[in-house]
């Protein structure tokens, strides 16, 4: 039980990217391959949590349109999710 309790404790902060995890819906998941799940994936690689990851791309998608590309998403979503 203690092992167990560790390994849920060392991934929920991960589990929050999966569909259906931590409250997240497929209604919020970003498509597979879209500029957004891009976005989203390399602040995670950047050591953004998912859920902040998320925030930053859907407030960098409401200023520059979902029509986006990934380079104007990054940087936007960069300065949303630094402060």
């Amino acid at each position: 039980p203690k092992l167990a309790s560790r390994i849920v404790n060392e991934l929920k902060d991960k589990a929050g990217g999966l569909q259906g995890v931590a409250g997240k819906t497929a209604a919020t998941a970003a498509p597979v391959g879209s500029a957004s799940a891009d976005a989203i994936s390399a602040l995670q690689n950047l050591g953004f949590k998912p859920q902040v990851a998320s925030a930053a791309v859907a407030k960098a998608l409401e200023e520059l349109g979902d029509g986006a590309a990934l380079n104007g998403l990054l940087r936007i979503a960069l300065k949303r999710a630094g402060g």
